[in-house]
């Protein structure tokens, strides 16, 4: 009961089904396609027990749960089931080119990772049983481990094909049939005894081996994602069962075969000579920057973009020397750090967070150690980047290699066995450094321990309730508190504006305000408790405890922060009168934004009433707007 309230929960404060297009889960994170990113509540999650904190990062938006995210997901899922398949296309209109790439590389990977670690894993159990005299590399029960292991490696395109179509929005058994064609035993075959080209009614179809590699088939089925549709278009309804998948793939299978799939080939090729060349040619430098970056990288989720690489290098030279060593000394190295909050904290909140997230990371799972333990505290993190830079230059000095994909953590060790080779040696050296180092350096540092979050918000007209301050004053005012007018204009009833939360007084009384000056000025003493992103509203605390909104116009979020200036910043204090945001009042009317401005007392429900002024037109800091009776 408590995942499906919370997946409940966490849907709503998405925006709601029809907000989500498309949605998934990695190892620790929710990761979502949002149509309208503005609706996400990220404050409200990031308060929810049991979310570790939530970013907007590559075109997704990413909810941290940590262990229990694939229960969380499977109770999403039940929930989304009948969700708006088609607003996926709407929403890849508004990502870039970098965050698309991003997004398009994690939305296919992500799903198939449990299957790819499984088999890795087991690839590093066969080193272990082969250096303890357990089993015989010319045995049949090795045989058989090694079809356990490499069969998911060699059929890769066929998962691949799946989750592709997923993302692109097409038919999935379509996608499964262009797999096929890739992987069957005539190219296969042709490609391993050397043999020319096939011809097709004149074109030429190059034969080369597909197993094991990722880019032909991610292309293949983008193409098939554009020519299903455009069938689909111009046949008819009636006859869209026979046709559509016959033209479909007599058009796409022969440009995959004759031109896409070899160019991807080549580029999965390319990718890996490049990252292999770097770190032959610059392997201590190459080893700590890579080394120190990545947690930076997997926070940001620019790690999927080497999985090509990745799995290009593994099938080619049958080990991978960049993405999983350099995650490896990295996990370790915030392990580490955390055992180092472990030691030197003296709050036991502190403590106990430290030890949950400790054992997930020496197994690989670091999101939570990141985000609930060393980036909160900052200098920790600090020592986690040092001791990964560390590791990772032993690493590239060293050219550890690991021979399968698999979680980076100490699970992942007997992957760096190599026979009649020191590499295995070699990993643990680059381990214990990184983990010495980090720990080190953690407790050198220090850290000064404090309870709030550090993911923001950005909120909108529709969750400006993040904007009142979840502590409850535990003494009211005396007297009554006036509030001076912050801008100069003519009063509107606040129940006649377009914006149901503040018209239906959701948020508290207050009135709005149609402006003829694009200047907010502070309408008492106090601080600016809370600043949006985009600058259109604001929270305010005055010296007497009242809690002041200033929302700027109607949907102007959607102005992204453009004609708005800030001129305050967060926790600072504030005097009457003194100018605190600047807006550009044309601007925005010409753009059809409402400039309507409401001001609301959020904490109404303290006072026994909030009485607003009987005055039409009001000048800032010298009108009072209204008065919050005790």
């Amino acid at each position: 009961m408590e995942n499906r309230e919370l997946a409940k929960k966490i849907i709503s404060l998405v925006g709601g089904g029809d907000n989500i297009s498309q949605h998934w889960h990695c190892i620790t994170r929710l990761r979502f396609n949002l149509v309208e990113d503005e609706k996400a509540k990220i404050e409200e999650i990031n308060q929810m027990e049991g979310v570790i904190g939530s970013q907007f990062s590559g075109g997704q938006f990413q909810v941290i749960i940590g262990a229990k995210v694939a229960d969380i997901y499977e109770e999403l899922e039940k929930q989304l089931i009948h969700k708006n398949e088609n607003l996926a296309l709407k929403n890849k209109k508004k990502l870039g080119f970098v965050d698309t790439i991003f997004d398009v590389i994690s939305g296919i990977f992500t799903p198939i990772l449990p299957a790819i670690v499984g088999s890795g894993l087991i690839k590093g159990i066969m080193a272990l049983f082969v250096v303890f005299g357990w089993v015989s590399t010319d045995s049949s029960s090795y045989a058989v481990l090694n079809i356990f292991s490499d069969a998911v490696f060699y059929f890769l395109p066929f998962l691949v094909a799946i989750t592709a179509a997923r993302k692109f929005n097409t038919k999935e058994s379509l996608a499964v049939v262009l797999a096929a064609i890739l992987l069957y035993p005539t190219i296969v075959n042709g490609a391993a005894d050397g043999l020319g080209p096939m011809n097709l009614f004149g074109l030429s179809i190059p034969l080369n081996s597909y197993t094991s590699s990722v880019l032909p088939i991610i292309l293949g089925v983008l193409l098939l994602s554009y020519v299903n549709k455009w069938i689909d278009k111009i046949i008819p309804k009636s006859l869209n069962i026979v046709f559509s998948p016959l033209l479909t793939l007599l058009i796409t299978a022969p440009l995959l075969l004759a031109f896409i799939a070899p160019i991807g080939n080549f580029l999965g090729k390319y990718l890996e000579v490049i990252f292999t060349a770097m770190f032959d040619t610059a392997g201590p430098i190459a080893g700590l920057l890579m080394g120190g970056l990545m947690p930076i990288i997997v926070i940001t989720g620019m790690h999927y973009a080497f999985f090509p690489s990745t799995f290009a290098s593994l099938q080619k030279l049958g080990y991978d020397i960049m993405l999983l060593p350099m995650n490896l000394v990295a996990n370790i190295s915030q392990a580490a750090a955390v055992l180092g909050v472990l030691i030197k904290s003296k709050k036991s909140t502190t403590k106990s967070l430290a030890f949950s997230t400790l054992i997930p990371a020496f197994f690989g799972i670091t999101e939570p150690a990141i985000y609930g333990v060393t980036l909160r505290l900052k200098k920790p993190f600090y020592a986690s980047v040092i001791g990964g830079a560390a590791g990772g230059a032993v690493f590239g000095s060293l050219a550890v290699k690991t021979t399968a994909f698999s979680i980076p953590g100490i699970t992942a060790l007997p992957t760096y066995i190599i026979s009649n080779s020191n590499n295995f040696t070699y990993a643990l050296i680059g381990c214990i450094v990184s983990f010495i180092v980090s720990l080190s350096m953690t407790l050198i540092l220090g850290f000064e321990e404090e309870d709030s979050k550090t993911i923001k918000d950005n909120p909108d007209k529709t969750q400006a309730t993040t904007l009142i301050p979840t502590e409850t004053k535990e003494v009211l005012p005396k007297q009554p508190a006036e509030i001076y007018s912050p801008l100069e204009g003519d009063i509107r009833d606040v129940s006649s504006v377009s914006d149901a939360t503040f018209s239906k007084q959701k948020m508290g009384k207050g009135v709005a305000i149609f402006p003829i000056e694009g200047i907010v000025y502070a309408p008492f003493n106090g601080t600016i408790s809370t600043m949006t992103r985009t600058n259109h509203a604001l929270g305010l605390t005055s010296d007497d405890g009242v809690e002041l909104l200033i929302h700027v116009g109607i949907d102007t979020v959607k102005l992204k922060g453009s004609c708005f200036e800030a001129l305050v910043s967060e926790n600072e204090k504030i005097k009457t009168g003194q100018p605190i945001l600047k807006f550009d009042l044309k601007e925005i009317e010409n753009r059809g934004f409402d400039v309507t401005t409401m001001v609301i007392v959020t904490n109404s429900f303290e006072y026994l009433d909030v009485i607003t002024t009987e005055e039409q037109r009001v000048e800032p800091a010298t009108s009072k707007l209204m008065m919050c009776v005790q």
